[in-house]
Protein backbone atom coordinates (compact mmCIF):
# COMPACT_ATOMS: atom_id res chain seq x y z
CA UNK A 1 0.00 0.00 0.00
CA UNK A 2 2.72 2.27 0.93
CA UNK A 3 4.17 2.04 -2.68
CA UNK A 4 0.81 2.76 -4.54
CA UNK A 5 0.51 5.99 -2.63
CA UNK A 6 3.59 7.37 -3.15
CA UNK A 7 3.25 6.23 -6.91
CA UNK A 8 -0.23 7.92 -6.90
CA UNK A 9 1.31 11.54 -5.53
CA UNK A 10 4.32 11.07 -7.35
CA UNK A 11 3.28 10.36 -10.61
CA UNK A 12 2.49 13.72 -11.77
CA UNK A 13 5.82 14.85 -11.65
CA UNK A 14 6.14 13.77 -15.21
CA UNK A 15 4.02 17.73 -15.96
CA UNK A 16 6.93 19.53 -14.93
CA UNK A 17 9.94 17.79 -14.83
CA UNK A 18 12.05 16.09 -17.70
CA UNK A 19 14.08 14.67 -15.41
CA UNK A 20 15.78 11.41 -17.27
CA UNK A 21 16.40 9.25 -13.87
CA UNK A 22 12.61 9.68 -13.50
CA UNK A 23 11.57 9.16 -16.65
CA UNK A 24 13.40 6.01 -16.35
CA UNK A 25 10.64 4.19 -13.98
CA UNK A 26 8.66 1.85 -13.78
CA UNK A 27 4.51 1.22 -12.13
CA UNK A 28 5.00 -2.15 -10.92
CA UNK A 29 2.07 -1.67 -9.09
CA UNK A 30 -0.30 -2.56 -11.33
CA UNK A 31 -2.29 0.90 -10.47
CA UNK A 32 -3.36 2.89 -13.77
CA UNK A 33 -5.01 6.09 -13.36
CA UNK A 34 -8.19 5.05 -14.18
CA UNK A 35 -7.82 3.33 -10.99
CA UNK A 36 -9.12 6.67 -9.31
CA UNK A 37 -12.61 5.84 -10.60
CA UNK A 38 -12.88 2.47 -8.17
CA UNK A 39 -13.50 3.20 -4.44
CA UNK A 40 -10.41 1.74 -3.31
CA UNK A 41 -8.32 3.88 -5.64
CA UNK A 42 -9.64 6.81 -5.19
CA UNK A 43 -9.90 6.72 -1.34
CA UNK A 44 -5.89 5.90 -1.95
CA UNK A 45 -5.40 8.82 -4.04
CA UNK A 46 -7.40 10.93 -1.61
CA UNK A 47 -5.05 9.88 1.16
CA UNK A 48 -2.31 10.45 -0.60
CA UNK A 49 -2.93 14.52 -1.07
CA UNK A 50 -4.07 14.37 2.71
CA UNK A 51 -0.97 13.48 3.54
CA UNK A 52 1.17 15.40 0.91
CA UNK A 53 0.06 18.32 2.75
CA UNK A 54 2.71 17.38 5.97
CA UNK A 55 5.12 18.04 3.52
CA UNK A 56 4.09 21.67 2.97
CA UNK A 57 4.15 22.62 7.04
CA UNK A 58 6.39 20.07 9.18
CA UNK A 59 9.93 20.06 7.98
CA UNK A 60 12.45 22.36 8.58
CA UNK A 61 12.25 23.70 4.68
CA UNK A 62 8.84 23.98 4.27
CA UNK A 63 6.04 26.62 3.85
CA UNK A 64 7.54 29.05 7.31
CA UNK A 65 10.56 29.65 4.90
CA UNK A 66 8.20 31.71 2.94
CA UNK A 67 6.06 33.20 5.30
CA UNK A 68 7.72 33.97 8.42
CA UNK A 69 10.80 35.80 8.52
CA UNK A 70 11.22 38.69 5.47
CA UNK A 71 8.21 40.22 7.32
CA UNK A 72 7.87 42.94 9.97
CA UNK A 73 7.55 39.89 12.47
CA UNK A 74 11.15 37.89 12.12
CA UNK A 75 14.23 38.07 10.20
CA UNK A 76 16.08 34.78 9.63
CA UNK A 77 19.40 34.18 11.32
CA UNK A 78 20.11 30.33 10.15
CA UNK A 79 22.12 29.69 6.97
CA UNK A 80 21.53 28.78 3.27
CA UNK A 81 18.13 29.48 2.07
CA UNK A 82 16.22 30.22 4.96
CA UNK A 83 18.68 32.63 5.22
CA UNK A 84 18.28 33.71 2.20
CA UNK A 85 14.63 33.97 1.97
CA UNK A 86 14.06 35.66 5.12
CA UNK A 87 16.66 38.59 4.52
CA UNK A 88 16.04 39.21 0.71
CA UNK A 89 19.57 38.38 0.23
CA UNK A 90 21.70 38.60 -3.28
CA UNK A 91 21.85 34.42 -3.47
CA UNK A 92 17.78 34.55 -3.04
CA UNK A 93 17.93 33.18 -6.65
CA UNK A 94 15.32 31.40 -9.21
CA UNK A 95 17.96 27.96 -9.10
CA UNK A 96 16.74 28.24 -5.10
CA UNK A 97 16.33 24.35 -5.18
CA UNK A 98 13.73 25.23 -2.32
CA UNK A 99 11.67 27.31 -4.21
CA UNK A 100 11.46 24.20 -7.41
CA UNK A 101 10.92 21.42 -4.87
CA UNK A 102 7.64 23.87 -3.40
CA UNK A 103 6.83 24.69 -7.00
CA UNK A 104 7.08 20.85 -7.55
CA UNK A 105 5.60 19.34 -4.89
CA UNK A 106 2.22 21.79 -5.69
CA UNK A 107 1.86 20.79 -8.72
CA UNK A 108 2.57 17.12 -8.37
CA UNK A 109 -0.47 17.44 -5.76
CA UNK A 110 -2.70 19.44 -8.05
CA UNK A 111 -2.30 17.12 -10.73
CA UNK A 112 -3.16 14.21 -8.35
CA UNK A 113 -6.47 15.86 -7.64
CA UNK A 114 -6.84 16.79 -11.53
CA UNK A 115 -7.07 12.75 -11.84
CA UNK A 116 -9.75 12.12 -8.61
CA UNK A 117 -11.84 14.84 -10.02
CA UNK A 118 -11.54 13.93 -13.80
CA UNK A 119 -11.55 9.81 -12.96
CA UNK A 120 -14.22 9.85 -9.63
CA UNK A 121 -17.04 11.48 -11.53
CA UNK A 122 -17.47 8.22 -13.10
CA UNK A 123 -16.26 6.11 -9.59
CA UNK A 124 -19.22 3.46 -8.91
CA UNK A 125 -19.90 1.18 -6.06
CA UNK A 126 -20.13 3.87 -3.79
CA UNK A 127 -22.98 5.65 -2.77
CA UNK A 128 -23.75 9.70 -4.11
CA UNK A 129 -23.20 11.18 -0.97
CA UNK A 130 -19.59 9.79 0.16
CA UNK A 131 -18.63 10.27 -3.68
CA UNK A 132 -19.64 14.09 -3.11
CA UNK A 133 -17.68 14.52 -0.38
CA UNK A 134 -14.78 13.03 -1.73
CA UNK A 135 -14.79 14.91 -5.15
CA UNK A 136 -15.27 17.87 -2.77
CA UNK A 137 -12.28 16.87 -0.47
CA UNK A 138 -10.21 16.99 -3.87
CA UNK A 139 -11.33 20.14 -5.20
CA UNK A 140 -10.28 22.06 -2.10
CA UNK A 141 -7.03 20.39 -1.94
CA UNK A 142 -7.08 21.52 -5.56
CA UNK A 143 -8.34 25.29 -4.70
CA UNK A 144 -5.84 25.74 -2.32
CA UNK A 145 -2.89 24.37 -3.93
CA UNK A 146 -3.35 27.19 -6.77
CA UNK A 147 -4.30 29.99 -4.34
CA UNK A 148 -0.86 29.76 -2.71
CA UNK A 149 0.67 29.34 -6.05
CA UNK A 150 -0.66 32.85 -7.36
CA UNK A 151 -0.15 34.38 -3.59
CA UNK A 152 3.26 33.48 -3.97
CA UNK A 153 4.49 33.23 -7.98
CA UNK A 154 1.38 35.92 -9.73
CA UNK A 155 0.47 34.47 -13.14
CA UNK A 156 0.79 30.10 -13.16
CA UNK A 157 -0.02 27.65 -15.36
CA UNK A 158 -2.98 26.57 -15.08
CA UNK A 159 -3.72 22.92 -15.81
CA UNK A 160 -7.37 21.64 -15.09
CA UNK A 161 -7.06 18.57 -16.32
CA UNK A 162 -5.58 15.20 -15.55
CA UNK A 163 -1.69 14.90 -17.49
CA UNK A 164 0.19 11.38 -17.71
CA UNK A 165 2.67 11.90 -20.20
CA UNK A 166 5.66 13.80 -20.46
CA UNK A 167 4.65 17.67 -21.19
CA UNK A 168 7.42 19.83 -23.36
CA UNK A 169 5.18 23.29 -22.86
CA UNK A 170 3.54 25.62 -20.93
CA UNK A 171 2.61 29.32 -20.51
CA UNK A 172 1.80 31.41 -17.24
CA UNK A 173 -2.14 31.71 -17.00
CA UNK A 174 -3.36 35.14 -16.03
CA UNK A 175 -4.13 35.19 -12.22
CA UNK A 176 -7.92 36.00 -13.15
CA UNK A 177 -8.16 32.64 -14.63
CA UNK A 178 -6.35 31.38 -11.12
CA UNK A 179 -8.58 32.83 -9.21
CA UNK A 180 -11.75 31.80 -11.47
CA UNK A 181 -10.62 28.38 -11.39
CA UNK A 182 -10.23 28.61 -7.46
CA UNK A 183 -13.31 29.94 -6.96
CA UNK A 184 -15.52 27.33 -8.97
CA UNK A 185 -13.84 24.39 -7.00
CA UNK A 186 -14.85 26.50 -3.22
CA UNK A 187 -18.30 27.36 -5.12
CA UNK A 188 -18.42 23.30 -5.10
CA UNK A 189 -17.09 22.73 -1.82
CA UNK A 190 -19.46 25.12 -0.19
CA UNK A 191 -22.61 24.02 -1.75
CA UNK A 192 -24.61 22.95 1.38
CA UNK A 193 -24.32 18.79 1.57
CA UNK A 194 -21.25 18.40 -0.86
CA UNK A 195 -19.01 18.42 3.15
CA UNK A 196 -19.51 18.03 6.17
CA UNK A 197 -20.98 21.22 8.05
CA UNK A 198 -18.11 21.72 9.87
CA UNK A 199 -15.34 19.28 12.10
CA UNK A 200 -17.69 18.35 14.88
CA UNK A 201 -19.44 15.97 12.08
CA UNK A 202 -15.95 14.42 10.81
CA UNK A 203 -12.50 13.19 12.03
CA UNK A 204 -9.94 16.25 12.84
CA UNK A 205 -7.77 17.05 9.71
CA UNK A 206 -10.34 16.55 7.42
CA UNK A 207 -11.49 19.14 4.74
CA UNK A 208 -15.10 20.63 5.75
CA UNK A 209 -17.88 22.91 4.72
CA UNK A 210 -16.68 25.53 7.47
CA UNK A 211 -12.98 25.37 6.00
CA UNK A 212 -14.13 25.59 2.23
CA UNK A 213 -16.39 28.08 3.39
CA UNK A 214 -12.80 30.40 5.20
CA UNK A 215 -10.96 29.87 2.23
CA UNK A 216 -13.35 31.27 -0.04
CA UNK A 217 -13.91 34.39 2.02
CA UNK A 218 -9.99 34.74 2.14
CA UNK A 219 -9.70 33.94 -1.74
CA UNK A 220 -12.24 36.93 -2.17
CA UNK A 221 -10.34 39.01 0.19
CA UNK A 222 -7.28 38.58 -1.47
CA UNK A 223 -8.68 38.93 -5.33
CA UNK A 224 -10.02 42.09 -4.49
CA UNK A 225 -7.28 43.51 -3.67
CA UNK A 226 -5.12 42.40 -7.11
CA UNK A 227 -5.34 43.42 -10.60
CA UNK A 228 -8.13 40.98 -10.85
CA UNK A 229 -10.43 42.80 -8.28
CA UNK A 230 -13.98 42.57 -9.03
CA UNK A 231 -16.94 45.12 -7.61
CA UNK A 232 -18.16 42.30 -5.54
CA UNK A 233 -14.90 40.80 -4.01
CA UNK A 234 -15.05 42.36 -0.88
CA UNK A 235 -18.69 41.86 0.11
CA UNK A 236 -18.36 38.78 -1.01
CA UNK A 237 -15.70 38.07 1.15
CA UNK A 238 -17.71 39.99 4.31
CA UNK A 239 -20.62 38.35 4.14
CA UNK A 240 -19.23 34.77 3.60
CA UNK A 241 -17.08 35.32 6.81
CA UNK A 242 -19.74 36.93 8.93
CA UNK A 243 -21.93 34.19 8.06
CA UNK A 244 -19.29 31.68 9.31
CA UNK A 245 -19.21 33.43 12.22
CA UNK A 246 -22.82 33.35 12.97
CA UNK A 247 -22.96 29.88 12.45
CA UNK A 248 -21.21 28.35 15.20
CA UNK A 249 -23.80 26.18 16.39
CA UNK A 250 -24.27 24.76 12.76
CA UNK A 251 -20.31 23.93 12.25
CA UNK A 252 -19.07 23.95 15.73
CA UNK A 253 -16.40 26.05 15.08
CA UNK A 254 -16.17 29.12 17.82
CA UNK A 255 -13.13 31.19 19.72
CA UNK A 256 -11.54 29.34 22.37
CA UNK A 257 -12.80 31.66 25.77
CA UNK A 258 -8.83 31.81 26.71
CA UNK A 259 -6.41 33.07 24.02
CA UNK A 260 -3.21 30.81 26.05
CA UNK A 261 -5.35 27.54 24.84
CA UNK A 262 -5.52 27.87 21.42
CA UNK A 263 -1.89 26.47 21.22
CA UNK A 264 -2.20 24.30 24.97
CA UNK A 265 -0.24 21.17 23.90
CA UNK A 266 -2.64 18.60 22.78
CA UNK A 267 -5.24 20.94 22.09
CA UNK A 268 -4.87 21.08 18.77
CA UNK A 269 -7.95 19.67 17.53
CA UNK A 270 -9.77 22.70 19.66
CA UNK A 271 -13.05 24.28 18.42
CA UNK A 272 -11.65 27.07 17.03
CA UNK A 273 -9.66 25.21 14.38
CA UNK A 274 -10.62 25.11 11.26
CA UNK A 275 -8.18 23.08 9.61
CA UNK A 276 -4.63 21.76 10.78
CA UNK A 277 -2.30 18.79 9.57
CA UNK A 278 -2.50 15.65 11.33
CA UNK A 279 1.00 14.59 12.03
CA UNK A 280 0.14 10.87 12.70
CA UNK A 281 0.74 6.99 11.32
CA UNK A 282 -2.85 6.90 11.15
CA UNK A 283 -3.13 5.72 7.01
CA UNK A 284 -6.47 7.66 6.92
CA UNK A 285 -3.69 10.65 6.19
CA UNK A 286 -1.20 9.14 4.22
CA UNK A 287 1.51 6.53 4.81
CA UNK A 288 4.57 8.77 6.42
CA UNK A 289 6.94 9.31 3.85
CA UNK A 290 10.92 10.11 5.23
CA UNK A 291 10.87 13.37 6.87
CA UNK A 292 7.07 14.38 6.18
CA UNK A 293 5.53 13.19 8.99
CA UNK A 294 7.91 15.85 11.37
CA UNK A 295 6.80 18.91 12.69
CA UNK A 296 10.31 20.75 12.96
CA UNK A 297 8.07 23.96 14.37
CA UNK A 298 8.92 23.37 17.90
CA UNK A 299 12.83 23.99 17.06
CA UNK A 300 12.60 27.20 14.79
CA UNK A 301 11.71 29.63 16.93
CA UNK A 302 13.77 28.41 19.59
CA UNK A 303 16.12 30.87 21.20
CA UNK A 304 19.04 30.69 22.97
CA UNK A 305 17.74 30.52 26.40
CA UNK A 306 21.35 28.77 27.56
CA UNK A 307 22.70 31.86 27.87
CA UNK A 308 20.21 32.95 30.85
CA UNK A 309 18.93 29.39 32.26
CA UNK A 310 22.39 29.31 34.57
CA UNK A 311 23.71 26.14 32.99
CA UNK A 312 26.08 28.43 29.91
CA UNK A 313 25.06 25.56 27.51
CA UNK A 314 22.49 22.96 28.63
CA UNK A 315 18.96 22.31 26.90
CA UNK A 316 15.65 20.94 28.64
CA UNK A 317 13.51 19.05 26.46
CA UNK A 318 10.23 21.20 28.20
CA UNK A 319 12.39 24.39 26.76
CA UNK A 320 12.78 23.49 23.40
CA UNK A 321 15.82 22.31 21.44
CA UNK A 322 18.26 25.51 20.11
CA UNK A 323 17.42 26.16 16.59
CA UNK A 324 17.11 29.77 17.01
CA UNK A 325 16.03 30.15 13.12
CA UNK A 326 13.85 33.24 13.22
CA UNK A 327 14.41 36.06 15.26
CA UNK A 328 11.99 38.65 16.11
CA UNK A 329 12.16 42.25 15.07
CA UNK A 330 11.83 45.07 17.46
CA UNK A 331 8.79 46.04 16.30
CA UNK A 332 7.29 42.68 17.41
CA UNK A 333 8.76 42.52 20.41
CA UNK A 334 8.32 46.25 21.67
CA UNK A 335 5.92 47.79 19.94
CA UNK A 336 3.59 45.59 18.04
CA UNK A 337 2.07 44.21 21.30
CA UNK A 338 1.08 47.05 23.04
CA UNK A 339 0.06 46.92 26.53
CA UNK A 340 1.43 43.32 27.39
CA UNK A 341 -0.44 43.85 31.20
CA UNK A 342 -3.71 44.17 29.64
CA UNK A 343 -3.19 41.80 26.35
CA UNK A 344 -2.74 38.42 27.23
CA UNK A 345 -1.36 37.29 24.09
CA UNK A 346 2.06 38.35 24.16
CA UNK A 347 2.55 36.19 27.20
CA UNK A 348 0.54 33.48 25.07
CA UNK A 349 2.89 33.80 22.56
CA UNK A 350 6.12 34.49 23.80
CA UNK A 351 7.70 32.25 26.70
CA UNK A 352 8.75 34.41 30.02
CA UNK A 353 10.16 32.19 32.49
CA UNK A 354 12.85 29.22 32.87
CA UNK A 355 13.76 26.99 35.47
CA UNK A 356 17.26 26.07 36.26
CA UNK A 357 18.49 22.52 34.75
CA UNK A 358 21.48 22.55 37.09
CA UNK A 359 22.72 24.51 40.40
CA UNK A 360 24.68 27.34 39.29
CA UNK A 361 26.66 30.13 41.41
CA UNK A 362 28.47 33.57 41.39
CA UNK A 363 27.33 34.05 37.36
CA UNK A 364 27.98 37.59 36.75
CA UNK A 365 25.48 39.10 34.31
CA UNK A 366 25.63 42.30 32.72
CA UNK A 367 22.78 44.44 31.37
CA UNK A 368 21.87 47.66 30.35
CA UNK A 369 19.45 50.05 31.89
CA UNK A 370 19.01 53.03 28.88
CA UNK A 371 22.32 53.87 28.06
CA UNK A 372 24.34 53.01 31.40
CA UNK A 373 25.94 48.91 31.38
CA UNK A 374 25.89 47.07 34.82
CA UNK A 375 26.40 43.85 36.13
CA UNK A 376 24.87 41.27 39.57
CA UNK A 377 25.75 37.91 40.39
CA UNK A 378 23.21 35.61 40.04
CA UNK A 379 22.99 32.12 41.68
CA UNK A 380 20.36 29.69 41.66
CA UNK A 381 19.64 25.54 42.52
CA UNK A 382 17.96 22.99 39.77
CA UNK A 383 14.63 23.13 39.13
CA UNK A 384 14.16 27.05 40.37
CA UNK A 385 13.09 29.73 38.35
CA UNK A 386 16.79 31.02 36.32
CA UNK A 387 15.95 33.23 34.04
CA UNK A 388 13.07 35.53 33.42
CA UNK A 389 12.01 38.03 30.33
CA UNK A 390 9.34 40.62 31.18
CA UNK A 391 8.91 41.41 27.96
CA UNK A 392 9.39 45.29 28.53
CA UNK A 393 12.04 47.59 30.56
CA UNK A 394 12.57 47.92 33.87
CA UNK A 395 15.01 49.59 36.30
CA UNK A 396 17.86 49.28 37.34
CA UNK A 397 17.15 48.37 40.95
CA UNK A 398 14.20 45.94 40.12
CA UNK A 399 17.04 44.05 37.85
CA UNK A 400 19.51 44.40 40.48
CA UNK A 401 17.19 42.56 43.21
CA UNK A 402 16.58 39.46 41.60
CA UNK A 403 18.22 35.99 42.05
CA UNK A 404 17.84 35.18 38.59
CA UNK A 405 18.66 36.32 35.03
CA UNK A 406 16.52 39.21 33.81
CA UNK A 407 16.89 40.07 30.11
CA UNK A 408 14.81 43.19 29.09
CA UNK A 409 14.26 43.89 25.51
CA UNK A 410 17.08 45.84 25.31
CA UNK A 411 19.24 43.37 26.06
CA UNK A 412 18.35 40.44 24.25
CA UNK A 413 20.92 39.30 21.09
CA UNK A 414 21.39 37.13 18.98
CA UNK A 415 20.56 34.29 19.83
CA UNK A 416 19.32 35.15 23.47
CA UNK A 417 16.11 36.16 22.60
CA UNK A 418 12.44 34.79 23.71
CA UNK A 419 10.82 31.65 22.35
CA UNK A 420 7.96 32.25 20.14
CA UNK A 421 6.45 28.97 22.03
CA UNK A 422 3.25 28.09 19.90
CA UNK A 423 4.77 25.04 18.55
CA UNK A 424 7.07 23.92 21.71
CA UNK A 425 6.48 20.03 22.36
CA UNK A 426 8.03 18.92 25.97
CA UNK A 427 6.21 15.36 25.37
CA UNK A 428 9.06 14.46 22.75
CA UNK A 429 11.18 11.58 23.88
CA UNK A 430 14.45 13.67 24.03
CA UNK A 431 16.06 17.02 22.85
CA UNK A 432 17.19 15.61 19.40
CA UNK A 433 13.77 14.21 18.71
CA UNK A 434 11.19 16.10 16.65
CA UNK A 435 7.81 16.58 17.47
CA UNK A 436 4.59 15.12 16.15
CA UNK A 437 2.07 17.53 17.13
CA UNK A 438 -0.31 18.67 14.48
CA UNK A 439 -0.12 21.71 12.84
CA UNK A 440 -2.94 24.01 12.69
CA UNK A 441 -3.15 25.99 9.85
CA UNK A 442 -6.64 28.08 9.63
CA UNK A 443 -8.49 29.04 12.52
CA UNK A 444 -12.06 30.96 13.26
CA UNK A 445 -10.00 33.81 14.97
CA UNK A 446 -8.38 34.40 11.19
CA UNK A 447 -11.88 34.69 9.86
CA UNK A 448 -12.78 37.81 12.18
CA UNK A 449 -10.23 39.63 10.85
CA UNK A 450 -11.23 38.66 7.27
CA UNK A 451 -14.36 39.89 8.07
CA UNK A 452 -12.77 42.95 9.75
CA UNK A 453 -10.42 43.78 6.48
CA UNK A 454 -13.49 43.08 4.20
CA UNK A 455 -15.44 45.78 6.22
CA UNK A 456 -12.75 48.29 6.05
CA UNK A 457 -12.49 47.65 2.53
CA UNK A 458 -16.57 48.24 2.24
CA UNK A 459 -16.06 51.33 3.97
CA UNK A 460 -17.20 49.76 7.32
CA UNK A 461 -15.39 50.77 10.32
CA UNK A 462 -18.55 50.89 12.78
CA UNK A 463 -18.16 48.80 16.12
CA UNK A 464 -21.66 47.53 15.61
CA UNK A 465 -20.96 45.29 12.27
CA UNK A 466 -18.22 46.45 10.96
CA UNK A 467 -14.29 46.29 11.45
CA UNK A 468 -14.03 47.32 14.84
CA UNK A 469 -16.88 44.78 15.71
CA UNK A 470 -14.77 42.02 14.81
CA UNK A 471 -11.25 42.97 16.12
CA UNK A 472 -12.92 44.21 19.26
CA UNK A 473 -14.56 40.57 19.96
CA UNK A 474 -11.01 38.93 19.87
CA UNK A 475 -9.55 41.92 22.12
CA UNK A 476 -12.49 40.78 24.35
CA UNK A 477 -10.94 37.34 24.30
CA UNK A 478 -7.20 38.73 24.72
CA UNK A 479 -7.91 40.58 28.00
CA UNK A 480 -5.75 39.62 30.85
CA UNK A 481 -8.34 39.75 33.14
CA UNK A 482 -12.37 41.21 32.32
CA UNK A 483 -11.22 44.67 34.35
CA UNK A 484 -8.91 45.34 31.27
CA UNK A 485 -11.88 44.67 28.48
CA UNK A 486 -12.99 48.29 28.28
CA UNK A 487 -9.10 49.52 27.95
CA UNK A 488 -8.59 46.72 24.70
CA UNK A 489 -11.81 48.16 23.03
CA UNK A 490 -11.16 50.15 19.77
CA UNK A 491 -13.35 52.23 18.02
CA UNK A 492 -14.20 53.09 14.20
CA UNK A 493 -11.75 56.25 14.55
CA UNK A 494 -8.76 53.48 14.92
CA UNK A 495 -9.37 51.44 12.01
CA UNK A 496 -6.98 51.69 9.13
CA UNK A 497 -5.44 48.75 7.43
CA UNK A 498 -2.06 49.25 9.30
CA UNK A 499 -3.92 49.09 12.44
CA UNK A 500 -5.64 45.37 11.14
CA UNK A 501 -1.80 44.05 10.50
CA UNK A 502 -0.93 44.64 13.83
CA UNK A 503 -3.44 43.04 15.03
CA UNK A 504 -3.48 40.34 13.11
CA UNK A 505 0.40 39.90 14.69
CA UNK A 506 -0.86 40.29 18.07
CA UNK A 507 -3.84 37.37 16.74
CA UNK A 508 -1.41 35.06 14.61
CA UNK A 509 2.33 36.02 15.02
CA UNK A 510 4.47 33.06 13.78
CA UNK A 511 1.47 30.78 12.53
CA UNK A 512 2.62 31.07 8.83
CA UNK A 513 0.69 33.30 6.69
CA UNK A 514 2.83 37.09 7.47
CA UNK A 515 4.23 37.37 4.40
CA UNK A 516 1.06 36.32 2.04
CA UNK A 517 -0.74 39.13 4.56
CA UNK A 518 1.81 41.96 3.69
CA UNK A 519 1.61 41.52 0.01
CA UNK A 520 -2.06 41.02 0.10
CA UNK A 521 -2.31 44.71 1.65
CA UNK A 522 0.18 45.67 -0.47
CA UNK A 523 2.42 46.84 2.31
CA UNK A 524 5.34 44.28 2.72
CA UNK A 525 7.97 46.48 1.25
CA UNK A 526 6.70 49.69 3.27
CA UNK A 527 6.73 47.61 6.50
CA UNK A 528 9.64 45.70 6.20
CA UNK A 529 11.97 48.85 5.97
CA UNK A 530 9.83 50.09 8.60
CA UNK A 531 10.14 47.10 11.00
CA UNK A 532 12.62 44.33 9.38
CA UNK A 533 14.83 45.13 11.43
CA UNK A 534 16.73 44.40 15.25
CA UNK A 535 18.65 46.50 17.80
CA UNK A 536 19.46 46.81 21.05
CA UNK A 537 22.52 48.20 22.26
CA UNK A 538 24.35 44.42 21.92
CA UNK A 539 22.91 43.84 18.56
CA UNK A 540 22.12 45.39 15.33
CA UNK A 541 20.61 43.30 12.88
CA UNK A 542 18.98 45.24 9.48
CA UNK A 543 19.06 42.66 6.73
CA UNK A 544 15.49 42.30 5.85
CA UNK A 545 15.02 46.33 6.29
CA UNK A 546 18.29 47.01 3.90
CA UNK A 547 17.88 44.27 1.41
CA UNK A 548 14.33 44.72 0.20
CA UNK A 549 13.56 45.48 -2.93
CA UNK A 550 10.02 46.17 -5.08
CA UNK A 551 10.23 43.28 -6.94
CA UNK A 552 10.01 40.94 -3.84
CA UNK A 553 6.53 41.21 -3.65
CA UNK A 554 6.47 37.91 -5.79
CA UNK A 555 8.63 34.82 -5.53
CA UNK A 556 10.61 34.01 -8.77
CA UNK A 557 9.58 31.14 -10.94
CA UNK A 558 11.90 28.19 -10.57
CA UNK A 559 14.74 28.38 -12.50
CA UNK A 560 14.26 24.77 -12.83
CA UNK A 561 10.77 24.69 -14.19
CA UNK A 562 11.92 27.57 -17.07
CA UNK A 563 14.40 24.90 -18.06
CA UNK A 564 12.02 22.31 -18.74
CA UNK A 565 9.90 23.89 -21.35
CA UNK A 566 11.56 23.25 -24.44
CA UNK A 567 9.12 23.42 -26.77
CA UNK A 568 6.79 26.64 -27.64
CA UNK A 569 7.57 29.92 -26.01
CA UNK A 570 9.95 30.22 -23.54
CA UNK A 571 8.59 29.80 -19.72
CA UNK A 572 8.82 33.97 -18.49
CA UNK A 573 10.70 34.73 -15.20
CA UNK A 574 9.41 37.30 -12.87
CA UNK A 575 9.25 40.69 -14.71
CA UNK A 576 11.76 43.34 -13.05
CA UNK A 577 14.56 42.39 -10.92
CA UNK A 578 14.08 38.74 -10.59
CA UNK A 579 15.00 38.05 -14.45
CA UNK A 580 18.31 39.91 -13.85
CA UNK A 581 19.15 37.61 -10.57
Amino acid sequence: MKNIICLLVCLPLLFVTGCADFLEEENHSKMTPESFNTPQGFELGLNGVYGGMRAFYGPISSIHMLTVAGTDEFYSRASGDIYNFGNYTANFKPSSDYIYSYWRSSYTLINTCNGLVHFGEDMTGITETKKTTMLAEARFFRALLYFRLVQFFGDVTLNRTYNDGIVKEAKRDPIADVYDFVIEDLLYCTTPGNLPSGPKDTSPGRVTQALARHLLAKVYLTRGWSSASQSTDFQNAYEIATELIQDSGQTGVTLMPRYADIHKLGNENNQEILYNVQMTDDPIYGVPQADANINHLSHVFVGGYFNFNGSGNVQQIEDGRVYARYHGTSWLYNEAFGDIGKDSRYYATFQSEWTAPVDFQNKTQEFYVGNNKYSAVRSGTKGDLAGYLPGKNMTKEEIEAANYYILTPENYTDPSFPTMKKFLDPNRASLSFDSQRSIIVYRLAETYLIAAEAAFKLGNNSTSNGAAYYINELRKRAASTEEYVDDLMITAADITIDYILDERTRELCGEQLRWLDLVRTQKLVERVRKHGFFTTKWTNHTLPKDNIQDFHVLRPIPQKQIESVIAGDPYPQQPDGWDNM
